[in-house]
């Protein structure tokens, strides 16, 4: 019971590790990524399958739909 109890808590924290893989490419996603939530920062490697918090994917996922409204908006599209 207590396992799983603590997996609860990881999971609400955002300590759980999740698998992301970056897009690359050889112009401008071909750099390693930083990312920083609250203090916390990590390096995440671009081209290949990575497990990192699930604070720091979720920073990566906010940030891709951010991106994605904004281009619709500046060409016109509905967000």
């Amino acid at each position: 019971m207590m396992k799983q109890h603590m997996g609860n808590i990881a999971r609400d924290t955002g300590e759980e590790l999740v698998e992301v893989t970056l897009f690359k490419d050889s112009e401008r996603y071909c750099d390693d990524l930083f990312v920083c939530v609250n203090g916390e920062s990590c390096l995440i490697q671009r081209g290949v399958p990575v497990k990192v918090r699930r604070q720091f994917a979720e920073v990566i996922q906010n940030s891709a739909r951010q991106d994605l409204f904004a281009d619709r908006l500046m060409h016109g599209g509905e967000a």
